[in-house]
């Protein structure tokens, strides 16, 4: 009698730890596809990150070539109003 209850108690104990087993792969696998959106929506960043670092330099670029354009003006205005207009 007392190895009937034994073997019931050990199966018993063996069927939970299967239903804990396959609980825990199930939340494993919804792990593992977070972490692939995770490294899809890292990879994004990265691309915008880069995206980012290629617009901020093209502004450098243009904020000095504006600074250029704005002391050629200036030199254009100043030569222009040293020129005294021809009268006919």
């Amino acid at each position: 009698m007392v190895l009937w209850i034994v073997l019931a108690v050990v199966l018993l104990s063996l069927v939970f730890l299967g239903l804990v087993v396959r609980v825990l792969l199930w939340r494993l696998a919804g792990l593992r596809e977070a972490q692939v959106e995770l490294q899809a929506v890292a990879a994004r960043a990265q691309e915008l990150a880069q995206t980012a670092q290629g617009l901020q330099a093209h502004a450098g670029s243009m904020q000095a070539r504006a600074e250029l354009l704005q002391e050629r003006l200036a030199q254009v205005k100043a030569h222009a109003g040293s020129i005294k207009p021809k009268r006919g």
